[in-house]
């Protein structure tokens, strides 16, 4: 039988504050290891690191990978069965919620004794469950008659933890404290034996082992037990060497007992060389031994270990910088910590030594890119309706009726930690416009664009409605001189998003809906050199761009997205060079160049606002853009009232970006 302490305990002479730091709390930095040191159970400790007069930091052990032990998640102890009030009371401050009691039936229900001093059940703190997991399997501990000598107690307690190993119903029980570890869902566990130092002592090892603790800084705190329990084990001792009759005999009785109330390092060591020889790694123990699957140690990991750095995070910048954050933010959420396949994600990440691109996914930077090509979307409809916006070629009182169908494509290769971004676009656009007199022009359409916008695994679909009118009046005439024009886009969106996050982390979906309203003035001047005609113009765009938030579903890792709103003006400066038609086949054939220079008079890049868990992201569109080119080339074939117009444009932007806008159109004048 395990020998036990005897009564009265004593207060360790150190400091402690009662504070109990739980594992929702972000461990940046190490962490002060400030657990109460309590009277009646002076052996009770946090996992996470020990006081500096017990061989500690004083802080949060620190892991493998850059880590840190959370403090206020597991604590080890001895038996809660003779606390005091004032200790209970302590106890039941701190949040634990599970109180895994390692003892046989006869410690538990058996009388009190000199040799078994913390017999009787537990005191389990207010609120916490109680959960009884013998380790030995049997009604009492194994037997010591045989140990007889010092020497024998040393080997008595070596074959006791090498038992921890070779015994499969140890094993199976030491399986169903992790287990019950893992999947409690409490902010703070506590486990105990009957002193606190050998089931404990395996318990704490293998935890430790789990999190990254270095082997030495292991087997340091494993020996701090003999400190925090100097005190009584002096007092037993005592007690021992007096109920023996004292001199020789008390003497004997004292070497005997000494090695069996404190710990030594062969007593540990002797449990890691079993592990070695039969499984080869702690590791091997715990999944081929004890049968733990990486999911079970990652979850077990992620509750005692924060890491403050994630793989490669330092390095990097942009929207990948912000995620890797979010990613790193979400450890102490409630995806981390429990059976989730962001905590599985994570973890393994970890061990890979890189996030694999998740960081650049997970932030949602195509809500950005969506909401950025609505922003130079009337740039497609400005294009597209630039034929018709003039009248000059109708005669006063005609009007011509004009069917158009364009299409964009647009590449933001983006800037450091940016993904490049990919929009598509096309559909009809229909309308009508009028030569008033011969000053004054007007045209009205509408028509339908569908739209795709693809960045960072993610997808978005958008219907587009669209509605422009505009007018032109010429000072002198619409023919020649100089005039002044105006245009407006009005944009009705529903967009349907799909992000593949990677990492088995699922496809988050959702829509929203939202809409565009773009303003343009020019003043410009028509030229006429026969054959040519040349038309400089300049102006002024406002765009206003909304979006609405919405939830995203299907991942863990969903955001709620929140509304983007802006509003961007532009300067505009166009050059129109057309030749005079020329008859070719019954045709009369019109070529013009167009020759356009844009430039942002405010910053275009777009930034999207999302939330998971109540951390927040942005991420910044890939379009950035504050100078945009454009030039074209268009011809008109016309045959009595009915025109074919052709044209295209190529698009270039400062920082990387370039598409090109193409249009086929029939007009029929009347």
């Amino acid at each position: 039988m395990l020998f036990r302490r005897l009564r009265p305990r004593h207060l360790l002479s150190l400091c402690a504050v009662a504070v109990a730091i739980v594992s929702g709390r972000p461990a940046l930095a190490q962490q002060p290891i400030t657990t109460p040191i309590l009277l009646t159970d002076p052996n009770f400790r946090d996992l996470a690191g020990i006081i500096p007069a017990a061989g500690g930091s004083g802080f949060a052990d620190t892991t493998a990978h850059g880590g840190v032990m959370r403090a206020g998640v597991f604590y080890r102890s001895e038996a809660l069965s003779m606390l005091s009030a004032a200790d209970w009371a302590t106890l039941s401050s701190l949040r634990i919620g599970l109180d895994i009691d390692l003892r046989t039936p006869a410690e538990i229900n058996g009388p009190i004794t000199v040799m078994a001093p913390n017999a009787g059940p537990d005191w389990v703190p207010a609120g916490a469950r109680y959960v009884n997991i013998n380790i030995f399997g049997s009604s009492g501990t194994p037997s010591t008659a045989s140990v007889t000598t010092a020497a024998a107690a040393v080997s008595y307690m070596e074959s006791l933890y090498q038992g921890f190993v070779t015994d499969p119903g140890q094993r199976a029980a030491f399986r169903d404290v992790l287990l019950t570890l893992a999947g409690d869902p409490s902010a703070a566990a506590l486990y105990h034996c009957s002193a606190g130092k050998d089931r404990t002592g395996w318990t704490s090892m293998l935890l430790q082992s789990i999190a990254g603790v270095s082997p030495s800084t292991i087997m340091t705190a494993y020996l701090a037990t003999n400190i925090y329990m100097a005190a009584s084990n002096q007092t037993m001792l005592a007690q021992i060497y007096t109920a023996a009759g004292g001199g020789a005999a008390g003497n004997a009785a004292v070497a005997v007992a000494a090695p069996m109330f404190g710990v030594q390092t062969s007593y540990l060591q002797a449990g890691l060389d079993q592990v070695a020889a039969q499984y080869g790694s702690v590791y091997a123990y715990l999944m081929q031994g004890l049968g733990l699957s990486l999911a079970d140690i990652y979850v077990l990991r992620a509750k005692m270990v924060y890491f403050a750095s994630l793989p490669g995070q330092s390095g990097m910048t942009g929207n990948a910088a912000a995620g890797a954050a979010l990613l790193g933010a979400l450890q102490n959420s409630p995806l981390s910590g429990r059976y989730t396949s962001f905590n599985y994600y994570l973890q393994s990440a970890i061990d890979a030594g890189t996030l694999g691109g998740v960081e650049t996914q997970v932030g949602g930077q195509v809500h950005a890119d969506t909401a950025a090509f609505l922003t130079h979307q009337p740039l497609w409809i400005d294009s597209a309706t630039a034929p018709y916006a003039s009248g000059r070629d109708l005669r006063g009182g005609e009007s011509r009726a004009w069917l158009s169908g364009l299409g964009g494509y647009l590449v933001s290769n983006g800037g450091s930690g940016v993904a490049k971004s990919t929009e598509r676009s096309a559909g009809p656009l229909a309308g009508v416009t009028w030569r008033i007199d011969g000053q004054t022009s007007a045209f009205v359409g509408a028509g339908y664009q569908g739209a795709s916008v693809s960045s960072a695994g993610g997808n978005a679909d958008l219907d587009l409605a669209v509605a422009t009118f505009g007018g032109r009046y010429g000072f002198t005439s619409l023919d020649v001189g100089p005039y002044l024009s105006a245009r407006s886009t009005l944009t009705w969106a529903q967009d349907r998003v799909s992000r593949s996050l990677g990492g088995a982390l699922g496809t988050a979906t959702g829509s929203g809906s939202g809409g565009v309203v773009s303003g343009r003035v020019d003043v410009g001047n028509v030229v006429r050199l026969a054959p040519w005609t040349i038309t400089p113009q300049l102006g002024l765009r406002a765009t206003y761009v909304r979006l609405g938030g919405f939830g995203e579903t299907g991942s863990e890792l969903a955001l709620a997205v929140e509304r983007t709103e802006r509003t961007l003006t532009s300067a505009i400066a166009d050059l129109d060079i057309a030749l005079d038609a020329r008859a070719m086949a019954g045709w009369q054939l019109s070529p013009a160049l167009t020759l356009g220079y844009e430039r942002a008079l405010s910053d275009p890049q777009l930034v999207s606002n999302a939330s998971l868990y109540g951390y927040r992201i942005a991420q910044v569109s890939a379009f950035d853009s504050r100078n945009l080119l454009r030039a074209g080339l268009a011809v008109a074939a016309r045959q009595n009232a009915a025109t074919l117009r052709a044209g295209a444009n190529a698009i270039i932007g400062d920082n990387a970006s370039t598409g090109f806008d193409a249009r086929l159109s029939l007009e029929v004048s009347f």
